[in-house]
Protein backbone atom coordinates (compact mmCIF):
# COMPACT_ATOMS: atom_id res chain seq x y z
CA UNK A 1 0.00 0.00 0.00
CA UNK A 2 1.62 3.33 -1.07
CA UNK A 3 1.64 6.43 1.16
CA UNK A 4 -1.88 7.73 -0.69
CA UNK A 5 -3.45 4.22 -0.16
CA UNK A 6 -2.58 4.85 3.43
CA UNK A 7 -3.74 8.18 3.59
CA UNK A 8 -7.50 7.58 2.33
CA UNK A 9 -7.48 4.46 4.35
CA UNK A 10 -6.93 6.47 7.93
CA UNK A 11 -10.49 7.61 8.35
CA UNK A 12 -11.16 4.02 7.93
CA UNK A 13 -8.64 2.44 10.30
CA UNK A 14 -9.63 5.55 12.92
CA UNK A 15 -13.33 4.91 12.77
CA UNK A 16 -13.10 0.32 12.91
CA UNK A 17 -10.56 0.75 15.89
CA UNK A 18 -12.40 3.44 18.04
CA UNK A 19 -16.49 2.32 17.64
CA UNK A 20 -15.46 -1.47 17.82
CA UNK A 21 -12.95 -1.11 20.10
CA UNK A 22 -15.27 0.71 22.60
CA UNK A 23 -17.01 -2.16 24.01
CA UNK A 24 -14.38 -4.39 24.14
CA UNK A 25 -12.01 -1.60 25.63
CA UNK A 26 -14.81 -0.47 28.81
CA UNK A 27 -15.23 -4.65 29.72
CA UNK A 28 -11.23 -5.01 29.62
CA UNK A 29 -10.55 -1.95 31.32
CA UNK A 30 -13.08 -3.24 34.15
CA UNK A 31 -11.26 -6.52 34.32
CA UNK A 32 -7.34 -4.96 34.80
CA UNK A 33 -6.20 -4.26 38.81
CA UNK A 34 -5.24 -1.19 37.79
CA UNK A 35 -3.52 -0.99 41.75
CA UNK A 36 -1.98 2.49 42.52
CA UNK A 37 1.83 2.48 41.34
CA UNK A 38 3.02 3.76 38.07
CA UNK A 39 1.35 2.69 34.98
CA UNK A 40 4.65 1.59 32.58
CA UNK A 41 3.43 2.36 28.60
CA UNK A 42 6.35 0.74 26.55
CA UNK A 43 7.06 0.55 22.72
CA UNK A 44 9.91 0.92 20.11
CA UNK A 45 10.24 3.21 17.64
CA UNK A 46 7.00 5.01 16.45
CA UNK A 47 5.69 2.91 18.83
CA UNK A 48 6.87 4.51 21.41
CA UNK A 49 6.57 7.87 20.50
CA UNK A 50 2.52 7.00 20.94
CA UNK A 51 3.65 5.69 24.16
CA UNK A 52 4.29 9.43 25.37
CA UNK A 53 0.60 10.32 24.62
CA UNK A 54 -0.75 7.95 26.80
CA UNK A 55 1.39 9.57 29.37
CA UNK A 56 -0.19 12.65 28.82
CA UNK A 57 -3.58 10.67 28.59
CA UNK A 58 -3.69 8.89 32.01
CA UNK A 59 -2.35 11.71 33.90
CA UNK A 60 -4.57 14.12 32.49
CA UNK A 61 -8.03 12.34 32.83
CA UNK A 62 -6.94 9.65 35.55
CA UNK A 63 -4.43 11.80 37.90
CA UNK A 64 -2.61 8.53 37.92
CA UNK A 65 1.34 8.62 37.32
CA UNK A 66 2.77 6.73 33.99
CA UNK A 67 6.17 5.87 33.34
CA UNK A 68 7.13 5.77 29.19
CA UNK A 69 10.02 3.67 28.45
CA UNK A 70 11.41 2.54 25.23
CA UNK A 71 11.81 -1.23 25.04
CA UNK A 72 15.37 -1.83 25.27
CA UNK A 73 15.75 0.91 28.61
CA UNK A 74 12.91 -0.55 29.79
CA UNK A 75 14.59 -3.77 30.48
CA UNK A 76 17.82 -2.44 31.64
CA UNK A 77 16.78 0.56 33.59
CA UNK A 78 12.71 0.11 35.06
CA UNK A 79 12.28 -3.39 34.56
CA UNK A 80 13.61 -3.44 38.55
CA UNK A 81 11.45 -0.92 39.98
CA UNK A 82 7.97 -3.11 38.94
CA UNK A 83 5.77 -3.62 42.49
CA UNK A 84 4.08 -6.92 42.53
CA UNK A 85 0.70 -6.42 39.94
CA UNK A 86 1.69 -3.38 38.21
CA UNK A 87 0.44 -2.56 35.08
CA UNK A 88 2.95 -2.90 31.97
CA UNK A 89 0.85 -1.61 28.56
CA UNK A 90 3.06 -3.27 25.54
CA UNK A 91 2.34 -0.87 22.17
CA UNK A 92 3.16 -2.43 19.36
CA UNK A 93 1.22 -2.89 15.56
CA UNK A 94 3.02 -6.46 14.83
CA UNK A 95 3.67 -7.22 18.36
CA UNK A 96 6.01 -9.07 17.09
CA UNK A 97 9.06 -6.81 17.78
CA UNK A 98 11.74 -8.45 19.87
CA UNK A 99 12.27 -5.47 22.20
CA UNK A 100 9.02 -4.92 22.93
CA UNK A 101 8.62 -8.95 23.45
CA UNK A 102 11.75 -9.16 25.99
CA UNK A 103 10.44 -5.97 27.49
CA UNK A 104 6.75 -8.01 28.50
CA UNK A 105 8.70 -11.22 29.03
CA UNK A 106 10.61 -9.05 31.93
CA UNK A 107 7.48 -7.50 33.50
CA UNK A 108 5.44 -10.90 33.59
CA UNK A 109 9.02 -12.23 35.31
CA UNK A 110 8.01 -9.20 38.05
CA UNK A 111 4.55 -10.71 38.43
CA UNK A 112 3.20 -7.34 36.15
CA UNK A 113 -0.37 -7.04 34.57
CA UNK A 114 0.75 -7.42 31.12
CA UNK A 115 -1.62 -5.34 29.07
CA UNK A 116 -1.06 -5.00 24.88
CA UNK A 117 -1.91 -2.65 22.65
CA UNK A 118 -1.67 -4.02 19.11
CA UNK A 119 -2.75 -4.48 15.28
CA UNK A 120 -1.93 -8.17 15.36
CA UNK A 121 -4.28 -10.64 17.42
CA UNK A 122 -3.03 -13.56 16.56
CA UNK A 123 1.29 -12.51 17.42
CA UNK A 124 3.28 -13.58 20.41
CA UNK A 125 2.73 -10.26 22.28
CA UNK A 126 -1.06 -11.01 22.24
CA UNK A 127 -0.34 -14.65 23.42
CA UNK A 128 1.46 -13.39 26.09
CA UNK A 129 -0.50 -10.58 27.11
CA UNK A 130 -2.78 -10.98 29.81
CA UNK A 131 -5.48 -8.24 28.01
CA UNK A 132 -5.44 -7.63 24.55
CA UNK A 133 -6.34 -3.99 23.40
CA UNK A 134 -6.79 -3.82 20.17
CA UNK A 135 -6.33 -1.65 17.06
CA UNK A 136 -7.94 -2.30 13.82
CA UNK A 137 -5.85 -0.77 11.25
CA UNK A 138 -4.97 -2.85 8.19
CA UNK A 139 -2.50 -5.36 7.93
CA UNK A 140 -0.41 -6.18 10.49
CA UNK A 141 2.27 -7.01 8.11
CA UNK A 142 1.73 -4.11 6.14
CA UNK A 143 1.73 -0.76 8.74
CA UNK A 144 1.78 2.27 7.32
CA UNK A 145 0.53 5.96 8.15
CA UNK A 146 -2.89 4.93 9.38
CA UNK A 147 -1.63 2.75 12.02
CA UNK A 148 0.70 5.34 13.67
CA UNK A 149 -2.35 7.73 13.84
CA UNK A 150 -4.70 4.84 14.94
CA UNK A 151 -2.36 3.88 17.19
CA UNK A 152 -1.77 7.58 18.28
CA UNK A 153 -5.58 7.94 19.07
CA UNK A 154 -6.40 4.79 20.47
CA UNK A 155 -3.86 5.33 23.45
CA UNK A 156 -6.14 8.68 24.07
CA UNK A 157 -9.18 6.69 23.78
CA UNK A 158 -8.12 3.90 26.27
CA UNK A 159 -7.43 7.11 28.77
CA UNK A 160 -10.87 8.45 28.16
CA UNK A 161 -12.68 5.00 28.32
CA UNK A 162 -11.03 4.11 31.66
CA UNK A 163 -11.97 7.63 32.90
CA UNK A 164 -15.77 7.09 32.10
CA UNK A 165 -15.66 3.90 33.94
CA UNK A 166 -13.57 3.97 36.78
CA UNK A 167 -13.77 7.79 37.92
CA UNK A 168 -16.41 10.10 38.60
CA UNK A 169 -18.15 12.16 35.61
CA UNK A 170 -16.81 14.87 34.71
CA UNK A 171 -17.77 17.40 31.44
CA UNK A 172 -14.67 17.27 29.98
CA UNK A 173 -14.94 13.29 29.34
CA UNK A 174 -17.92 14.39 27.16
CA UNK A 175 -16.54 17.02 25.01
CA UNK A 176 -14.15 14.12 24.62
CA UNK A 177 -16.20 11.33 23.79
CA UNK A 178 -17.76 13.72 21.48
CA UNK A 179 -14.75 14.64 19.46
CA UNK A 180 -13.58 11.18 19.17
CA UNK A 181 -16.76 10.16 18.04
CA UNK A 182 -16.21 12.70 14.99
CA UNK A 183 -12.56 12.03 14.74
CA UNK A 184 -12.97 9.85 11.53
CA UNK A 185 -15.09 12.38 9.68
CA UNK A 186 -12.71 14.92 10.99
CA UNK A 187 -10.11 14.26 9.54
CA UNK A 188 -11.75 13.03 6.27
CA UNK A 189 -12.69 16.73 6.37
CA UNK A 190 -9.14 17.82 6.74
CA UNK A 191 -8.03 15.88 3.44
CA UNK A 192 -10.76 16.91 1.30
CA UNK A 193 -10.54 20.92 2.41
CA UNK A 194 -6.99 21.38 3.68
CA UNK A 195 -5.78 19.90 0.45
CA UNK A 196 -4.75 23.11 -1.27
CA UNK A 197 -3.41 24.42 2.61
CA UNK A 198 -1.22 21.04 2.88
CA UNK A 199 0.39 21.37 -0.67
CA UNK A 200 1.49 25.06 0.14
CA UNK A 201 2.95 23.27 3.58
CA UNK A 202 4.47 20.82 1.47
CA UNK A 203 6.23 23.38 -1.37
CA UNK A 204 7.42 25.44 1.77
CA UNK A 205 9.27 22.33 3.32
CA UNK A 206 11.06 21.20 -0.16
CA UNK A 207 13.28 24.59 0.27
CA UNK A 208 14.25 23.80 3.71
CA UNK A 209 17.64 22.28 4.77
CA UNK A 210 16.97 22.20 8.43
CA UNK A 211 13.80 21.43 10.18
CA UNK A 212 12.80 21.44 13.78
CA UNK A 213 9.16 20.72 14.54
CA UNK A 214 8.45 21.89 18.12
CA UNK A 215 5.61 20.96 20.00
CA UNK A 216 4.40 21.06 23.90
CA UNK A 217 2.06 18.75 25.68
CA UNK A 218 0.18 16.10 23.47
CA UNK A 219 1.78 18.04 20.87
CA UNK A 220 5.30 16.86 21.91
CA UNK A 221 5.07 13.49 20.64
CA UNK A 222 3.17 14.49 17.35
CA UNK A 223 6.09 16.86 16.79
CA UNK A 224 8.66 13.71 17.24
CA UNK A 225 5.91 11.22 14.82
CA UNK A 226 6.50 14.32 12.37
CA UNK A 227 10.29 14.32 12.52
CA UNK A 228 10.19 10.49 11.91
CA UNK A 229 7.59 10.88 9.34
CA UNK A 230 9.78 13.65 7.19
CA UNK A 231 13.01 11.94 7.64
CA UNK A 232 11.84 8.26 6.39
CA UNK A 233 9.70 9.30 3.47
CA UNK A 234 11.20 12.63 2.36
CA UNK A 235 14.77 12.16 3.36
CA UNK A 236 14.63 15.66 5.42
CA UNK A 237 16.91 16.56 7.77
CA UNK A 238 14.01 17.09 10.19
CA UNK A 239 14.16 17.26 14.52
CA UNK A 240 11.20 17.05 16.57
CA UNK A 241 11.37 19.21 19.88
CA UNK A 242 9.71 19.70 23.02
CA UNK A 243 8.56 23.48 23.15
CA UNK A 244 7.98 22.95 27.24
CA UNK A 245 11.21 20.82 27.62
CA UNK A 246 13.71 22.57 25.72
CA UNK A 247 14.89 25.01 28.07
CA UNK A 248 16.05 28.61 27.50
CA UNK A 249 19.22 28.18 26.32
CA UNK A 250 17.74 26.44 23.17
CA UNK A 251 18.64 28.32 20.04
CA UNK A 252 17.74 27.62 16.19
CA UNK A 253 20.32 28.52 13.87
CA UNK A 254 19.05 30.72 11.58
CA UNK A 255 20.24 31.56 8.01
CA UNK A 256 18.95 30.61 4.14
CA UNK A 257 17.56 27.01 4.82
CA UNK A 258 16.43 26.60 7.89
CA UNK A 259 12.45 26.60 9.28
CA UNK A 260 10.50 25.70 12.30
CA UNK A 261 6.94 23.90 11.89
CA UNK A 262 5.25 24.97 15.72
CA UNK A 263 2.39 22.58 16.65
CA UNK A 264 -0.23 24.03 18.70
CA UNK A 265 -3.70 24.67 20.29
CA UNK A 266 -5.47 27.09 21.99
CA UNK A 267 -6.40 25.18 24.12
CA UNK A 268 -2.86 23.31 25.14
CA UNK A 269 -1.83 23.96 28.09
CA UNK A 270 1.54 24.86 27.35
CA UNK A 271 0.79 27.01 24.10
CA UNK A 272 2.63 30.19 26.04
CA UNK A 273 5.90 28.30 26.02
CA UNK A 274 4.99 27.44 22.25
CA UNK A 275 4.66 31.08 21.65
CA UNK A 276 7.96 31.78 23.48
CA UNK A 277 9.76 29.64 21.45
CA UNK A 278 8.16 31.09 17.69
CA UNK A 279 8.74 34.76 19.15
CA UNK A 280 12.54 33.25 19.57
CA UNK A 281 12.91 31.33 16.30
CA UNK A 282 11.18 34.45 14.09
CA UNK A 283 14.24 37.48 16.28
CA UNK A 284 16.76 34.35 14.78
CA UNK A 285 15.72 34.93 11.61
CA UNK A 286 14.12 32.02 10.96
CA UNK A 287 11.24 30.74 9.26
CA UNK A 288 8.44 30.37 11.06
CA UNK A 289 5.28 27.82 10.11
CA UNK A 290 2.52 26.72 12.21
CA UNK A 291 -0.39 24.21 12.16
CA UNK A 292 -3.30 25.25 15.05
CA UNK A 293 -6.16 26.75 15.56
CA UNK A 294 -8.00 30.13 14.14
CA UNK A 295 -8.05 30.63 18.16
CA UNK A 296 -4.55 30.96 18.68
CA UNK A 297 -3.78 34.23 16.89
CA UNK A 298 -0.39 34.82 18.43
CA UNK A 299 1.18 31.98 17.36
CA UNK A 300 -0.86 32.57 13.74
CA UNK A 301 0.36 36.32 13.74
CA UNK A 302 3.99 34.50 14.46
CA UNK A 303 4.32 32.37 11.14
CA UNK A 304 4.78 33.16 7.87
CA UNK A 305 2.37 30.20 6.92
CA UNK A 306 0.18 28.96 9.11
CA UNK A 307 -2.44 26.15 8.75
CA UNK A 308 -5.71 25.82 10.66
CA UNK A 309 -7.53 23.18 12.56
CA UNK A 310 -10.87 23.16 13.76
CA UNK A 311 -10.82 24.07 17.34
CA UNK A 312 -10.41 21.26 19.62
CA UNK A 313 -9.09 19.81 23.21
CA UNK A 314 -5.34 19.20 23.30
CA UNK A 315 -5.56 15.82 23.19
CA UNK A 316 -7.72 15.25 20.04
CA UNK A 317 -6.28 18.52 18.39
CA UNK A 318 -2.63 16.62 18.75
CA UNK A 319 -4.51 13.90 16.63
CA UNK A 320 -5.47 15.93 14.08
CA UNK A 321 -2.34 17.89 13.78
CA UNK A 322 -0.37 14.43 13.00
CA UNK A 323 -3.04 13.58 10.56
CA UNK A 324 -2.47 16.95 8.43
CA UNK A 325 1.44 16.18 9.14
CA UNK A 326 0.64 12.63 7.10
CA UNK A 327 -0.80 14.92 4.57
CA UNK A 328 2.09 16.86 3.82
CA UNK A 329 4.19 14.28 3.16
CA UNK A 330 2.84 12.70 0.29
CA UNK A 331 3.29 15.90 -2.11
CA UNK A 332 7.43 15.42 -0.69
CA UNK A 333 7.57 11.87 -1.29
CA UNK A 334 5.91 11.82 -4.79
CA UNK A 335 8.56 14.19 -5.51
CA UNK A 336 11.39 12.27 -3.79
CA UNK A 337 13.61 10.45 -5.93
CA UNK A 338 14.18 7.46 -3.60
CA UNK A 339 10.51 6.94 -3.94
CA UNK A 340 10.60 5.56 -0.15
CA UNK A 341 6.74 5.34 -0.21
CA UNK A 342 7.19 1.79 -1.60
CA UNK A 343 8.72 0.51 1.65
CA UNK A 344 5.63 1.72 3.92
CA UNK A 345 6.25 3.26 7.60
CA UNK A 346 6.28 1.22 10.34
CA UNK A 347 4.51 2.01 13.41
CA UNK A 348 7.26 0.02 15.45
CA UNK A 349 11.09 0.59 14.79
CA UNK A 350 11.59 -0.54 11.57
CA UNK A 351 13.03 -4.25 12.78
CA UNK A 352 12.26 -7.25 11.19
CA UNK A 353 9.90 -9.38 14.01
CA UNK A 354 11.90 -11.61 15.39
Amino acid sequence: MDIRQQVLDTPRALRETLEKGRPEYEALVRRVRWGDGPIFIVGSGASFLSALTGVYAFESLLGWPVMARPALEFQAYSASVMRLRSVFLAVSNSGETRETLDAAGAARARDAQVLALTNNPASALAAAADFVFLLRAGEASKPGLQTVLAQQAALGFLALVAARVLKRHHRQLDVLEEEFTKLPATVELIRTQLADATNALARELKSVAHLWIVGGGFYHPVALHGARLLRKFAGMQADGVDAAGAGNDFSYPGGEGSAVLFLSGSACRVKKETHARAQQAKKAGVKVLAVTDANDRELANASTLTLMLPSSTEMVGSTLALALLELVAYPLVHNSRSRPEERGVAADDGHRPA
